[in-house]
């Protein structure tokens, strides 16, 4: 599965009937929440999403589609279903949505279809017929749902997931292409086997003063009042600004790696766990879980794979005799007492995750520590 995303330009009325099927789908998903917790209480277990389609069959108003309705028991018994699965982990009970945690409209297969000049969104009569939208990017393979989504910026977009046909077998790399380890960081976002490093744009921290004057202008505001409102959606663009521009490094991060290389090999980091120590700013800003996430899709439309080790020893080990030397996180550079080898730390960790994951065989063995290899293009 694949999601395009595509900015929409509705007009006037449209964006009248789409504001509108937005209050209205959340009042429902809350009913419908409502309705699961009052039948738990009577009967001790929830209702399904079929039982939930039928209490609330022709629920849908002049702007809210019939489809869309079904679509809101498909997503509160999804949720339903993610709470029973991790209750020991401590997984949070669905919550009624307020205006600001409710931003998408989802549409089924049956109301998604294009012009043939691909200009236009084809929607339920509903929300407008049709809306113009910017296909900057051709659609590969087959729709399958779409989200409208309203994001901070005021604007609206449609997500389009989309069925891609069947890829190769990923356990079968590309044999031109060679294998890489990746040890992710701080002082640099990532260092690969080949001793190169990518630099940590660290978004957050450079937004980070600006964010601080609009929150506090925020907490000065008095609570319900237009210019508090206004404020808000200041402050909610800045975080999107962020967002998006740490995702584009992703991307481009990943693609590259992608495209040079058929095995990737990373940490298997628990990222959570590290987001709870006094580098958690650092950490989160970094984002290593939405990278690894990106990178493996990326690995695996260019017919390649990501393999996750366990990051045990990774840093400490030395990568050219395996004598473990203990550093401390504020030592950079990897001196083997043993063999004498010195690197930069993350390079002598990224060679290590490359042998565990990956090992090398043939000339990639002979030269991996020895001599780093052209950087990526």
């Amino acid at each position: 599965m694949r999601t395009y995303e595509y900015r929409l330009y509705p007009n006037r009325e449209q964006r009248r009937r789409l504001d509108t099927c937005l209050i209205e789908t959340r009042h429902i998903y809350n009913e419908m929440l409502e309705r699961e917790k009052q039948h738990y209480q009577e009967a001790g277990k929830f209702l399904t999403k079929y039982d939930l389609t039928a209490l609330f069959k022709g629920r849908g108003s002049a702007y809210v589609p019939a489809s869309t309705v079904q679509c809101l028991a498909d997503r509160l018994d999804k949720a339903l279903k993610a709470f029973l699965a991790h209750r020991d982990q401590d997984w949070g009970f669905p919550r009624f949505k307020s205006g600001n945690q409710w931003h998408s409209i989802q549409l089924r297969q049956l109301g998604i279809d294009f012009t043939p000049t691909g200009r236009l969104l084809k929607v339920p009569a509903k929300l407008g017929s049709t809306i113009k939208i910017k296909m900057h990017r051709p659609l590969t393979g087959t729709p399958k749902t779409c989200y409208l989504i309203k994001r901070a910026d005021g604007h609206w977009y449609a997500l389009i997931v989309c069925e891609l046909p069947a890829a190769g077998d990923p356990s079968h790399p590309d044999a031109d292409r060679p294998a890489i380890g990746i040890d992710v960081g701080l002082k640099v976002f990532l260092a690969d086997s080949e001793g190169t490093t990518v630099e940590n744009p660290r978004f957050f921290r450079t937004s980070q003063a600006a964010l601080r004057r609009k929150q506090r202008r925020l907490c000065a505001r008095k609570k319900g009042s237009r210019r508090r409102k206004k404020m808000a959606r200041s402050t909610a663009q800045t975080h999107l600004k962020i967002e998006r521009q740490r995702r584009d490094f992703h991307f481009k991060t990943a693609k590259r790696y992608a495209d040079a290389y058929s095995t990737i090999v990373v940490e298997d980091l628990s990222v959570r766990g590290l987001a709870r120590s006094r580098l958690a700013k650092s950490i989160l800003d970094a984002a290593w879980g939405a990278f690894v996430t990106i990178l493996t899709c990326k690995a695996a439309s260019a017919g390649g794979q990501v393999i996750s080790i366990s990051p045990r020893f990774t840093t400490q080990k030395c990568s050219k005799c395996g004598e473990l030397v203990q550093k401390s996180l504020s030592v950079r550079t990897h001196i083997c007492p043993s063999c004498g080898y010195v690197a930069d730390r993350d390079v002598n960790a990224a060679q290590n995750i490359l042998k565990a994951g990956a090992p090398p065989s043939g000339t990639l063995a002979d030269g991996l520590a020895d001599e780093p290899r052209s950087p990526i293009p």
